[in-house]
């Protein structure tokens, strides 16, 4: 069963009969904004989440390092730690050299040279501190695809001591079984103890809870990885994981004994409510993971008003089919006094009426946190799904102030034919786009890995649908939508149902097409 990571692994037709062959190979203008070489300077921590051809099994695949860019296109240096599901790990793995292009719009390439090999992404830069990647290596040595991001690094936080306070966590994988895993909550790290904390686990439908404790500290068998790139071990709740720091507020972990679990840890600040009371305001918020169908993905909203919760809608892609909320019953929040920032949200759904949907979440603000679902049963089999909480703000919504330029990724999984025969199999797209008068054009790479190819340079158009409210006509079930058309000699439109968290970011999943389920990101660029 696949497992749908929010940055993010999620179905879809062919690529290569969609966008690839034929005659009249279009090709997107020029890039024209901002961006450089010079705009990728320093130290970046990455991650990505995908799958990678084993001769000729195909095995989920995480990535987490660090690499070194001069501003002038030179990689000079790195290490990765790779987790490959029924291998293992690989730690530590050198990055010798490389190589990136930037483009005027943002968007670009990287080549990180390792000893035996080197793996290829397609990027778009959100800021100079920060881009979003897809892993698109396709050589003699190594076929993977995966969707992540990148990080800008402050060296000056590379120390155990420097994870210190609070922090909120989600690492989603797999277990040592390959069962589809959720594990997110909180810890208290202080000179290198983890010294109280509070999880929710969800192992392919079964769910537990409780305490924990652990260590982080440097690598006793890579001791210049800490200060060098900010690398180092820790123990959390009797699982094993490297980590790497970004800086005192983020650090990303990768596990390495049994199963496949990565994702970040960001501290959590006072300003987090410590009671229901406190809490007012709209969240949007969105969900990726597997379910009896395969994979599924969740993008919904709601307002809190302390403990009362009202104007729930939510759209649902349970491998391919579509399920739309339009209202709820007996919804509620409330918070856990004894675990600060932990809470939950539940609402009765008229589709799944003896199914209460139920969400666990941890506030790293008053603003952001992680969600995990903790439905009990909404048909055949208990999803297994987490992501992204987030404070909606910005609204009145409209193309005055849905502007500018985006940079634009998802990631699913795709209907794809090889070999005789169909599977469903990844797909990662990554791009920049131009918003104006809620109008799309720019282009964008797409690597749907059973076709083993990736396809660079899609021009990419399309149109935005919004009403004020940023998530449906006010009043009216009639949702938000986004097309996206991408051509290359041929041409494929994709439809989402979108959700405005403010206008520098929305969330989005595929709201028609059974062969297909991605969800993504459309984030300004800075």
């Amino acid at each position: 069963m696949k497992r749908l990571l929010f940055a993010l692994s999620i179905v879809a037709v062919l690529w290569s009969a969609a966008c690839s062959g034929g005659n009249g190979v279009v090709n997107p203008p020029p890039p024209v904004g901002k961006y450089s070489l010079a705009s990728l300077k320093g130290q970046y921590a990455f991650v990505t989440n995908g799958e990678v051809f084993a001769g000729t099994v195909v095995n989920p695949l995480a990535r987490v390092g660090s690499f070194t860019a001069d501003g002038a296109g030179n990689i000079t240096g790195g290490v990765e730690d790779v987790n490959e599901a029924s291998v293992g790990v690989t730690p530590a793995i050198a990055i010798t050299g490389g190589s990136y292009t930037v483009n005027a719009d943002g968007r670009g390439t990287l080549t990180l040279q390792l000893a035996q090999t080197s793996i290829d992404f397609g990027i778009t830069l959100t800021s100079i501190n920060d881009g979003l990647l897809i892993d698109e290596t396709s050589n003699t040595n190594q076929s993977s695809t995966g969707s992540g991001n990148f990080t800008k690094q402050n060296a000056g936080s590379f120390q155990v001591a420097g994870i210190a306070g609070p922090y909120v966590f989600d690492f989603p994988g797999l277990d040592a079984n390959n069962n589809p895993e959720s594990f997110v909550g909180e810890f208290t790290a202080n000179a290198g103890t983890i010294t109280s904390g509070f999880f929710d686990d969800n192992v392919n439908g079964t769910f537990s809870n409780g305490s924990l404790t652990g260590t982080i500290a440097q690598d006793p068998l890579q001791t210049a990885t800490l200060t060098s790139f900010g690398r180092g071990i820790a123990l959390i709740a009797g699982q094993n994981y490297v980590f790497y720091i970004v800086d005192a507020t983020r650090v990303r972990f990768i596990s390495t004994n049994g199963g496949m679990l990565s994702g970040d840890a960001v501290a959590q600040n006072n300003t987090a409510p410590a009671n229901v009371s406190s809490i007012s305001s709209g969240f949007v918020f969105i969900v990726a993971g597997s379910s009896g169908s395969g994979g599924i993905t969740r993008v919904g909203r709601f307002t809190a008003n302390g403990a009362t919760v009202t104007a729930v809608l939510e759209d649902t892609n349970d491998g391919g089919k579509f399920i739309k909320t339009d209202s709820a019953t007996a919804a509620s929040i409330s918070l856990d006094a004894a675990n600060p920032g932990r809470g939950t949200f539940t609402f009765t759904d008229p589709n799944f009426p003896n199914a209460p949907s139920t969400f666990v979440f941890y506030l790293s603000s008053a603003t952001q946190g992680v969600i995990q679902e903790q439905t009990a049963n909404k048909g055949v089999a208990v999803d297994v799904a987490d992501g992204t909480l987030a404070a909606q703000t910005g609204s009145p919504f409209a193309s005055s102030n849905i502007t500018g330029t985006y940079a634009l990724s998802w990631s699913g999984l795709s209907l794809q034919n090889g070999g005789g025969f169909s599977v469903q199999d990844e797909e990662d797209l990554v791009g920049q786009v131009t918003v104006s008068s809620l109008n799309l054009t720019g282009a964008a790479d797409i690597f749907q890995f059973q076709s083993g190819v990736p396809v660079f340079d899609l021009v990419t158009t399309g149109s935005i649908s919004i009403a004020g409210d940023g998530t449906s006509s006010t009043g009216s079930s009639s949702r938000n939508t986004m097309t996206v058309k991408l051509a290359k000699g041929n041409t494929t439109t994709v439809n989402f149902v979108v959700y405005f968290v403010n206008p520098q970011l929305a969330f989005f999943m595929n709201n028609q097409d059974p062969n297909r389920t991605v969800a993504g990101i459309l984030q300004t660029q800075q």
